[in-house]
């Protein structure tokens, strides 16, 4: 789990400085690694790294035990000279982990802060540009894993609904009705394993709308376990629950690359999602 730290500032200084300076054992960088994440929020709103604060601000922190134990890595599912697919672990952003490669990375597509699972950057600017394309053009195949509390009735369906983005709030509406500003969403699940009221579903987005698997599934009244922008609706997370969402990208596969790589096509990467069910189990 971790501990959450609340705190308040008595002087103007910077965000980084007050909390490396006033939570045990956290440097700098594992502070601007927690503001990055979104662990760390000011006067209750979530702070940005280059943030100072003023005497009287109050500063709330949350640092997970991985931290501390310097187990916050992350896993390189697949690397050579144009690519790299890392498996990222949950509380890290995508963003951070060039840096914690080590090498300059350009950012293909993206995983909230709380999804885990994989995730493609590319080496190079001309491998930017092809893999940029395939996914725009859904020529790269992700599959999801997601825990959900109620499951749904069917073992199996494919869902269309349609979205708004808040952009204000990065929230995202959803209508069962098309409607102005409103773009199509469609998302096909299959039931997996099923553990008393819960389901363990597989998950294939064939839109790429954002916040699109944990707002669709909510939608539905199916909501993801762990999740809060969309899943509380005033339910009670079950006992043992994580503290946060419980959906992983755990396959790509790519089809159609052309140029330099194509080599590509075909290939599938797979990773577990790592989700501990005990509390369900155990019920």
């Amino acid at each position: 789990m971790g501990k959450k730290y609340e705190l308040r500032a008595n002087k103007s200084e910077s965000l980084r400085t007050f909390l490396a300076s006033n939570v045990p054992m956290l440097t700098t960088a594992k502070a601007d690694l927690l503001i990055k994440c979104g662990e760390v929020r000011v006067n209750g709103v979530k702070s940005k790294s280059n943030a100072v604060l003023q005497s009287g601000d109050d500063v709330s922190i949350f640092v997970p035990d991985e931290l501390n134990k310097g187990a916050v890595n992350v896993n390189t599912i697949y690397d050579d000279d144009n690519i790299v697919i890392f498996d990222k672990p949950k509380r890290v952003a995508y963003d951070m982990l060039p840096q914690m490669y080590g090498k300059p990375l350009f950012a293909v597509h993206r995983l909230d802060t709380n999804t885990t699972g994989l995730i493609v950057f590319a080496k190079t600017e001309s491998a930017l540009s092809a893999l940029s394309d395939a996914f725009r053009d859904r020529r790269v195949k992700k599959v999801y894993e997601a825990v959900v509390l109620p499951a749904p009735k069917e073992d199996s369906a494919t869902l269309t609904a349609y979205t708004k983005l808040l952009h204000d709030r990065n929230l995202a509406l959803v209508s069962d009705k098309p409607k102005p500003g409103y773009k199509t969403m469609i998302t096909e699940y299959t039931v997996k394993q099923r553990i008393g009221d819960s389901a363990v579903l597989r998950v294939i987005p064939h839109t790429g709308r954002t916040h699109q698997i944990r707002a669709h599934l909510s939608f539905i009244g199916c909501p993801i376990i762990g999740e809060h922008k969309y899943g509380i609706r005033g339910n009670i997370a079950p006992s043992g629950a994580p503290d946060t969402q419980m959906l992983a990208a755990v396959e790509l596969t790519f089809s159609g690359i052309k140029g330099k790589l194509q080599y590509l096509n075909e290939k599938s990467f797979a990773t577990d999602s790592g989700f501990d069910l005990s509390f369900l189990t155990n019920a």
